[in-house]
């Protein structure tokens, strides 16, 4: 049996990343996430926000896009689940809870845009991505399903 120490998080950047150089070069970037919990209400049967957790994310040698992402973009995390403690100035133990990323990508800039033209709604085209053909192997991946309708999706 052996331990393991990985978390996932998606969520979005509560400020935007702070990129600095180490005095050996290497660049390091820190986001704060925010991921919050979706729950059902029993009385109005509507999906409501609940608890929003903030978390230290550290980067090591980040992309551009995710060491010049702002504020409100979605990220995707992997990492390390760290702890460091301290003393500080007034002899308290400080702690401190961190993610060391394995990963980090930019899932969606949900930022509203002043230069962005109006978003119009998704229509499906009609065409099977890939030439693959529907029929012997069943639904196309990521076509809906067919009694699904908005109402069906939790958030």
């Amino acid at each position: 049996m052996f331990d393991i120490n990985e978390i996932h998080l998606r969520g979005k950047l509560g400020r935007d990343a702070e990129t600095r150089q180490t005095p050996t070069g290497k660049s390091v970037t820190t986001l704060s996430v925010a991921t919050s919990e979706r729950r059902q209400n029993k009385d109005s049967g509507k999906w409501e926000n609940g608890n929003t957790t903030w978390h230290k994310v550290t980067v090591w040698g980040a992309p551009e896009s995710i060491a010049s992402a702002q504020k409100g973009t979605t990220v995707q995390v992997r990492g390390r689940y760290e702890s460091r403690d301290w003393m500080s100035k007034d002899g308290a133990k400080q702690v401190s809870y961190e993610v060391n990323a394995i990963d980090a990508v930019i899932l969606a800039d949900d930022r509203p845009r002043q230069d962005a033209p109006p978003s119009k709604p998704w229509q499906p085209s009609g065409q099977v991505p890939g030439g693959a053909q529907r029929g012997a192997q069943g639904p196309v991946r990521g076509a809906p399903a067919p009694d699904f309708s908005a109402d069906d999706v939790p958030f």
